[in-house]
């Protein structure tokens, strides 16, 4: 018997993105108080608090979603449904990428890595002094020569490309005919797109107003 993808949903999101936002949310929530307790207007109480949604737009919502079934990418305003049988490759040279119906899609919640990593982010094998760092990947990342500094499970785009890879070979391996139907799904979220539009009217009102 094959072993299966989890059911549950494995969830992964920058570790940057999630302490940014715990700071920020922090600075936030402790400027709005004093603002409040000090009487010093409306300013940077719409300020602040257009700071925490947008840090919590861009910084917290969106990651990566894996299960039994597929793949969802949450990014800014819109979420990407993507099923195993719809992927033909993975790659993370400047974030997650999956390609799927004919097309590339990028995870906002999952860059690959920055500054010198990035200059190095080449193919190139693994290191002997990162071998930690790509013991869990798949073994043609490992063996072929094909690795990225994003390949690495240690990164936030290389933990999810490893688990998308090593599904795809599992159903390779185990002769898992593909659904030729399977398609990817575009989610919109007006609403989510409503509220930054109120978020900056506001904050515009009040410095306007407030000046």
């Amino acid at each position: 018997m094959s072993v299966q993808q989890p059911a549950e949903p494995i969830v992964f999101r920058s570790t940057f993105g999630i302490v940014l936002t715990v700071v920020m949310w922090a600075i936030a929530a402790a400027g709005i108080v004093a603002s409040v307790l000090t009487g010093a207007g409306a300013v940077p109480v719409a300020l602040l608090g257009a700071l925490a949604w947008f840090v919590w737009l861009a910084y917290w919502r969106p990651c990566v979603v894996t299960d039994a079934r597929g793949v969802v990418l949450r990014n800014l305003l819109s979420d990407v449904d993507i099923p195993f049988d719809a992927i033909e490759d993975v790659d993370t040279r400047y974030s997650l990428q999956v390609r799927a119906d004919g097309r590339v899609w990028s995870a906002w919640g999952a860059p690959a890595p920055g500054g010198a990593s990035a200059i190095r982010s080449g193919t190139r094998r693994p290191r002997a002094g990162d071998l930690e760092s790509w013991r869990d990947t798949p073994r043609a990342v490992r063996e072929a020569g094909s690795a990225r500094a994003g390949d690495a499970v240690t990164t936030a785009s290389g933990a999810p490309a490893t688990v998308i890879r090593r599904e795809l070979e599992r159903r390779e391996r185990h002769g898992i005919r593909r659904d030729e139907t399977a398609r990817v799904t575009v989610t919109r979220h007006p609403v989510l797109t409503a509220v930054s539009a109120v978020v900056l009217v506001l904050a515009a009102a009040a410095v306007l107003l407030g000046g």
